[in-house]
């Protein structure tokens, strides 16, 4: 069914189409690029759809390769990039098995160096949260952070536990709360605090 174009508003790499209907198109902008719209203009939002879903894969898969460019990136970073472009989820299940059948994407090897990165400054319980908001599940994020030394945690808390205690009249319970602030357990934030208190490396 034929509808007509009121308004174009583009940002954000999408380009949003008002319809007299009420109907918004939501096209990605690399594809409203190749068939641009007007206002006033007739357009069938069923067939405009159609071509977004059999020319989108390209696109889309250019803008995954160039997110996974700055960094690694989980799963589901990746197809929240892809949505937010307004790629189809056809488009994107594609994608990602593309990604995955080139080993550019694995969770497991995403959960490791995030734990890794962020092991330098936050204690586990914060990785741990960080990890299951970018979608990796509690089995994968557990034995990535199981990987990480023991050793290592403590060297990080006492590190912040060591500026901490530099400054006057620092409390013992400062110490602790900041570092359960940062993700490490109550055990650790102690230990660190304690041995900073105390002057000992």
């Amino acid at each position: 069914m034929t509808d007509q174009v009121l308004e174009i508003k583009r940002a954000g790499g999408v380009a949003r189409v008002k319809l007299l209907s009420g109907d918004t198109l939501k096209i990605p902008s690399a594809l409203y690029l190749q068939r641009r719209l007007r206002p006033g203009q007739a357009v069938d939002p069923e067939d405009y759809r159609r071509f977004i879903r059999e020319n989108g894969y390209a696109p889309a898969l250019e803008i995954a390769v160039k997110y996974l460019t700055l960094r690694d990136r989980s799963e589901k970073e990746i197809v929240s990039r892809l949505r937010r472009s307004c790629y189809d989820e056809g488009t994107i299940a594609r994608v990602m098995e593309k990604l995955a059948g080139h080993d550019l994407i694995s969770d497991t090897r995403f959960a490791e160096n995030w734990a890794l990165q962020r092991g330098k400054r936050y204690g586990k319980n914060r990785i741990a949260r960080e990890l299951r908001q970018k979608g990796i599940d509690d089995a994968t994020a557990r034995a990535a952070l199981d990987a990480l030394p023991e050793e290592d945690e403590m060297r990080s808390a006492l590190a912040l536990a060591w500026k901490l205690a530099r400054r006057p009249q620092t409390e013992q319970r400062k110490i602790i709360d900041a570092l359960l602030r940062r993700g490490y357990s109550f055990s650790v934030a102690r230990q660190a605090a304690d041995r900073a208190l105390n002057g000992q490396d």
